[in-house]
């Protein structure tokens, strides 16, 4: 349990501690609060082993405060009419994170801050914060590739990611862009022959019909509310990671849902979830989706 300042109610919280990944993370959420005509807070995460003797932490706590000074500074000056707030709170990162989600609208993180090893393309504070937070999280990557015409990916399975694709049209409507919802299904064999190729189950034809039209039934309902925003469906075979890296590639942003499985062992992030958050080449947005569960 973290200690320090008591936060507000807040909008776009961005996880800054001073890094490259901070510096990117506040460029990104100051943007996207902005747009959202929302509160923008920065927290520090101050931890309570660097602290030390009295005189030592005083000053670590004066260092942090500069800091966040700053970096308001800098918002405020890019944004002018932007609404920014910071705090510093004595803790461990994710903890203090996580602790703020619960009162924020989106948190936005770098992929890696100070303390992360050389070569890691996700530090440990963004992956726990992406695997427990009750608001959705955007995680920015080291290098963002400019793209031609703004879009936003959104990864769907099935009518539970409704979710993820509201949130993707509503941040596409922000940045006047189009949203792209990607659906991928894998050809169902009959079995595993060595040396022989085995027969599908079922027409191709009629697969890719039958989820044209489940993905339509979906998307239907929220092109209706959202006519303003222009959604464009991508229906393939393969895996869902390879595809959604792939097209990240061309967008300003990638929505995945992560539906939060309960139990003594649940897995908080899926494998695919787990993918992109590592190798996509743009933001990453992650939608807490919880599991209902009938008696």
């Amino acid at each position: 349990m973290s200690t320090g300042t008591h936060l507000p109610g807040l909008g776009v919280l961005v996880g800054y501690d001073g890094s490259p990944g901070g510096e990117r993370a506040l460029a990104w959420g100051a943007r996207a609060a902005a747009e959202a005509k929302t509160p923008l807070h920065l927290v520090m995460a101050v931890p309570t082993g660097a602290l030390g003797r009295r005189a030592h932490a005083d000053e670590v706590r004066k260092g942090a405060r500069a800091l966040l000074e700053q970096a308001a500074e800098r918002s405020h000056a890019a944004h002018p009419h932007l609404s920014v707030e910071t705090s510093s709170v004595e803790g461990p990162a994710a903890d203090v994170l996580l602790e703020a989600s619960r009162r924020a609208e989106l948190i936005v993180v770098g992929s890696r801050g100070h303390g992360g090893f050389t070569g890691l393309l996700l530090g440990s504070v963004s992956l726990r914060v992406c695997a427990h937070t009750t608001c959705p999280v955007v995680v920015v990557p080291e290098a963002v590739d400019d793209v031609d015409t703004p879009s936003v990916v959104v990864g769907v399975a099935d009518r539970s990611d409704t979710p993820a694709v509201e949130f993707a049209v509503e941040r596409a409507r922000r940045i006047g862009g189009r949203v792209v919802p990607v659906h991928v299904w894998t050809l169902t064999m009959a079995g595993y022959f060595p040396g022989v190729v085995a027969p599908l189950l079922g027409d191709p034809l009629d697969m890719v019909a039958t989820h044209d039209h489940l993905l339509t039934e979906m998307l239907d309902p929220i092109r209706a509310r959202a006519p303003d925003v222009t959604i464009e469906a991508i229906v393939t075979t393969g895996t869902p990671a390879s595809a959604l890296i792939g097209v990240s590639a061309h967008a300003d942003l990638l929505v995945v849902a992560a539906h939060r499985a309960h139990g003594p062992f649940p897995m908080r992030l899926g494998p695919t979830t787990h993918a992109v958050l590592h190798h996509a080449s743009c933001p990453v947005a992650v939608v807490p989706i919880p599991i209902t569960t009938t008696p």
